[in-house]
């Protein structure tokens, strides 16, 4: 009853500046006549201004339309991108996150808003994870780190974690911030690189058995016999695949190749291709830029120096299989 009260007021207070205001412009302009003629000029007047105003509401409501499907459009890029979005205050506590940073996280997005993303940070990177935080906000410059992300929670460094944490898959990530126009709140990236850290790992344990090997040739320490490894864990596992080593050795014949062409020299389908083609970016033997080529967006490709490196060992350790 007190709203309905209220709401009559403030009507009533309207209708009483409109008078007044009515007032105010009548002693401004001289009195209308009531002449046929006039009328007549006054209605045609008021009917050309209604069709003006519903023309008005026609192109608000078609442009409120367009910017409801551009929303939903970016909506949709933020929830399902491939990476994960965050955004975090000066604190670290999640403001928003979409589908697959909440993926990475192991926890259901609505209850990630509000927690902090320190808790999900191993111990022996919250450190460099802090230090980020605080130098992105302080400078407001790019900043970025690589983290592990912690299985289970309990154990991680960030004094202000619970108790009550999802156990979550143990993942290295590369962390991205960017600080808002406001500076009150860094925009967060979160990359999986595990893959690539593996390939990292296993490509260093290849590395140092073969400089053991080859010590110990040097030394005299094996015979002739064995001068002819057949150790087959020498080879780069990365490039010991029919697809990713057809890739490699193609484009290390050619300059550069666009996702088509070097489709067509395989003899693959799109899926295979873009799965070997993105294990060999993480492994860093190829690069991948955009471009445009007849009004068309390509993807093209070029081997790194790495990977020319990396292609080359292989092919000598496939010569030491084969005594040649």
């Amino acid at each position: 009853m007190t709203k309905k009260r209220a709401t009559s007021a403030n009507f009533a207070l309207l209708r009483q500046q409109a008078e007044a205001h009515l007032t105010v412009t009548q002693q401004k302009y001289p009195a209308f006549s009531s002449s046929p003629d006039d009328m007549q000029r006054i209605i045609h007047e008021l009917a050309v201004y209604q069709i003006e105003l519903e023309m008005q509401q026609d192109e608000l409501l078609h442009a409120r339309a367009e910017l409801e499907e551009s929303l939903d459009c970016y909506t949709e890029l933020y929830d399902f991108a491939p990476l994960g979005y965050l955004t975090l205050d000066r604190e670290g506590t999640i403001l928003e996150v979409n589908l697959n940073g909440a993926k990475l996280l192991g926890v259901n997005r609505a209850r990630l808003k509000g927690d902090r993303l320190g808790r999900f940070i191993a111990l022996e990177s919250f450190a460099a994870f802090k230090i980020m935080l605080e130098q992105v906000f302080s400078t407001r410059d790019h900043g970025s780190c690589e983290a592990m992300l912690q299985p289970d929670g309990s154990s991680s460094a960030d004094p202000f974690v619970s108790s009550n944490i999802d156990v979550i898959q143990r993942h290295t990530v590369r962390i991205d911030a960017v600080v808002s126009n406001d500076g009150q709140e860094c925009q967060v990236v979160l990359s999986d690189i595990s893959m690539q850290k593996q390939i990292e790992r296993e490509n260093k344990a290849l590395l140092d058995r073969l400089i053991k090997a080859r010590r110990a040739e040097s030394i005299g320490e094996t015979d002739g016999s064995a001068l002819r490894s057949f150790n087959h864990l020498l080879l780069d596992k990365v490039i010991h695949s029919r697809i990713r080593s057809a890739v490699l050795c193609y484009l290390f014949t050619v300059e550069q190749a666009s996702f088509v062409e070097i489709k067509k020299q395989v003899k693959t389908t799109d899926g295979n291709l873009s799965v070997h083609t993105r294990m060999l970016e993480a492994a860093e033997y190829i690069s991948c830029d955009k471009d445009v080529r007849e009004r068309k967006v390509q993807t093209i490709y070029r081997i790194t120096p790495k990977g020319q490196d990396a292609l080359t060992s292989y092919r000598e350790h496939l010569r030491a299989f084969l005594g040649i």
